[in-house]
Order: structure tokens, then C-alpha cells, then sequence
């Protein structure tokens, strides 16, 4: 990803999260499902903000088409995929104008789909599974990137909760439950000026940069060590009564590299699945909390803390061996190795400090480590101790030059 669209599309994601409270999960959901062109399901009360929240990402993408509709136990087809084509119905040819309604956006978004009558349920089981519309006699590829639907609740009749497996991500969304996020939402209510009424949401971004986005999602690495834990997940859930069909095992991979672009990344890392799973997995909201349980089994956040760790004394003894080999103790001068020590002793400072960071968190109890996860930060210390006595050798050695 080119550093603009960088910039562009973290600016955009910022300012939905600073017009949307306590929603940046299910906005990064979003932002994924467009990304990887997964379909979507919100469920929550009225007064969330549900359609608009999908309308502010579509128009986040200048050029993207939107389509919205209300369903109830009345919708007609017709309101949906359009009238029929009265020209050519004369002459005997069923078909749709369907310019402006769902087979001709790219991002529809269908509230209170569970309202709609069985046949109008039926009818897009196809257009949600492989993008195309039967127009008359002819099979209409269509450019829908996703369709995002809602309701109030989580369906309790099964061939319901069947059908809500055609969409990945599906989060519930409640009222605000922060006290001050309240507060702000009634002084935005109430504002007499731009300046303290709530934050419209700023896009520079175009369609043309959707598409470059699914292509850098293509392009994210998924290591293997990802792949061993996703299936441990699976694989222990599967044995407390949670199936993940093949198919969708794939998507949650198709959706993981998404997710990853959104965060900035460029390739997939396990603590990510803190935040998606819960919402991908369940057949029913019972099973979330089991859900989180595997999850933190499996992937402890302090295999991230412990990641960081390293990454970070690995980058410090890089540098330290590269000043160390720049140095020719024979013919460097005194000004070089002064230049040198000084740059040793920042280097010593950094490792003490993160040998620090890591003894607290791993004795203070505020990350859950495993037995195996415990023993590998121990080393990791032990590493650190090594480093911190290297660099200080190497200081006094050239103190002493």
C-alpha cells in the first residue's frame, strides 16, 4: 500500500471512529467486510445507528454506489431488484430495469431483514453467495462489494439462523455505555456551532482505492504460525459442540488479511483474533463466551507483549553490532570512540528499561501467560541479561581503549 492511500484510508477510519462512539470494532468489521468482499449482519436496537454508520463508509468511497431499503412482510421483489421492464415484457422477455436498486450497487444495506416474507428471503440467497442476478434468461455479474443487513435481535427460529451463516461478520450493537461518550453525544445534540457539534466524517478516498485495498488484502501474508493456532482455536471448539464448515473457514482467512489492512499491517498476527472471532464464529450468542475463552487460551495477549520484546532487543543488538563493526579499534580516533560508547550507552539504557517492562508484566499478573509462554519470556530475559552484560563489557573494553 502506497503511503497516500496509507494516510487517506487511516484518516478516514479516524474520523468515522470520532463521529461514531464506542463503535471502532464493528467499523473496522465493516471497513474489513468491503475490503474482502464478505457480507455483514448488525444486530441492535433501533436508534444505533446502524444504516447510517454503512452509509458514512460508502460515502466514505467517492464513486461508490449505495443502496438501502426497509424490508417488511410486504416487500415486493420489484422493491428490491426493480420494476419489470414493461418494453420487453411486450415482447415476451422478463426482465428488471434494475438501475438503482441492489443488483446495481456496490454496498446495499437491508434493515429489518427478517421482515421480509420467505420468498423474498429465498430470492437473495444467490446474489449474497455468488454476486450474480438472475435478470430474465440472463445471469447478471454484479459489482456488489457488500451487503450489510440488520435487525433488531438474534433470530431464534433455526432456518433464520441458517440463513444469517451467509454473513461473516455479525457484532451487536448496543446503546453507549461509556458515562462520557453519553455526555458528548448530548452536547453534540445540543451544539449552536460547528466547532462543539458532532464531527462530520472526512474522506479523500475514491472507489479506485477500494479496489487498490483488496488487492494489498490479496497480497498479506498469512504465516504458518497463524495458521497452527487458527486451527488449534477450531479444533478445541469443535470439541465443546462449535462447527466451522469449510467454506467458512476460508472466509474468516479471506476476512483476517482484511482486517490485517485495516490495522496497518501487512501481514496477519494471532492476537487479532481477540477481536474478530467473536463476532464471525457463534451459531448462537451463547457461544461467544466460549468463544473468547479458546481464544485466550490459545492466543494470550502476552504472546504479543513477548513478540514486542523481542522485535525490540533484536533491532537494539543490530544496531549495536553495526556501530561495533564500524569501529576499527586501531585506527578510530578518540572522537570516534567517545561517538561510540555514548551510542552503546543508549543502547544499554533501552535494554534495561524493556529487561524492566518485562520482569514486571511477567510478575505483576496482568497478562495471563501458559506454562510453554512462561518458560519462552523467561529465556527471553535471560536473552536480555546476556545483552545488557555484552554492551556493558563492550563499553568498559572501549573506556578502557
Amino acid at each position: 500500500m502506497n503511503n497516500t492511500l496509507f494516510t487517506n484510508f487511516q484518516s478516514f477510519r479516524a474520523s468515522l471512529n470520532g463521529s461514531f462512539l464506542d463503535r471502532s470494532d464493528v467499523i473496522d468489521g465493516l471497513l474489513t467486510s468491503l475490503i474482502t468482499k464478505q457480507n455483514a449482519f448488525l444486530f441492535g436496537p433501533p436508534g444505533t445507528g446502524k444504516s447510517e454508520l454503512v452509509r458514512a463508509i460508502t460515502g466514505g468511497f467517492d464513486g461508490s454506489k449505495y443502496f438501502g431499503y426497509l424490508l417488511s412482510p410486504t416487500t415486493d421483489p420489484s422493491e428490491l431488484y426493480g420494476p419489470v421492464a414493461v418494453s420487453k415484457l411486450l415482447k415476451d422477455e422478463y426482465t428488471r430495469d434494475v438501475s438503482g436498486y441492489l443488483p446495481d450497487c456496490n454496498v446495499a444495506f437491508l434493515d429489518e431483514l427478517f421482515r421480509g416474507s420467505s420468498a423474498v428471503l429465498n430470492s437473495l440467497l444467490q446474489i449474497l453467495n455468488e454476486r450474480t442476478f438472475n435478470n430474465g434468461k440472463q445471469a447478471i455479474d454484479t459489482e456488489i462489494q457488500s451487503i450489510v443487513a440488520a435487525t433488531n435481535s438474534f433470530p431464534t427460529e433455526e432456518a433464520l439462523q441458517a440463513f444469517c451463516d451467509r454473513f461473516l461478520f455479525r457484532p451487536t450493537i448496543t446503546g453507549l455505555k461509556s458515562p462520557t461518550h453519553k455526555r458528548t453525544l448530548m452536547r453534540w445534540a445540543v451544539a449552536q456551532d460547528n466547532e462543539n457539534s458532532r464531527p462530520e466524517v472526512q474522506s479523500t478516498l475514491t472507489y479506485k482505492d477500494l479496489v487498490e485495498l483488496q488487492k494489498q488484502a490479496a497480497k498479506t501474508t498469512v504465516p504458518d504460525a497463524f495458521i497452527d493456532q487458527f486451527a488449534e482455536i477450531l479444533d478445541m471448539l469443535e470439541s465443546r459442540g462449535i462447527s466451522v464448515s469449510d467454506r467458512r473457514r476460508v472466509q474468516i482467512l479471506s476476512f483476517m488479511k482484511g482486517w490485517a489492512v485495516v490495522q496497518g499491517e501487512t501481514e496477519v498476527h494471532a492476537a487479532m483474533l481477540h477481536q474478530t472471532l467473536k463476532h464471525i464464529i457463534y451459531t448462537n450468542p451463547d457461544e461467544i463466551e466460549d468463544i473468547n475463552e479458546v481464544v485466550k487460551q490459545v492466543v494470550p495477549t502476552a504472546e504479543e507483549f513477548m513478540a514486542g520484546v523481542k522485535r525490540a532487543a533484536q533491532n537494539t543488538m543490530r544496531r549495536f553490532e553495526s556501530t561495533k563493526q564500524s569501529i576499527n579499534d586501531r585506527t578510530a580516533s578518540v572522537g570516534d570512540l567517545n561517538r561510540a560508547v555514548t551510542e552503546f550507552g543508549d543502547m544499554l539504557r533501552e535494554l534495561k528499561l524493556l529487561n524492566q517492562k518485562a520482569e514486571e508484566e511477567l510478575d505483576n499478573g496482568n497478562l495471563k501467560f501458559t506454562a510453554a509462554a512462561r518458560l519462552k519470556f523467561t529465556k527471553i530475559i535471560r536473552e536480555l541479561d546476556v545483552n545488557i552484560s555484552t554492551i556493558t563489557t563492550t563499553i568498559s573494553r572501549f573506556k578502557n581503549d
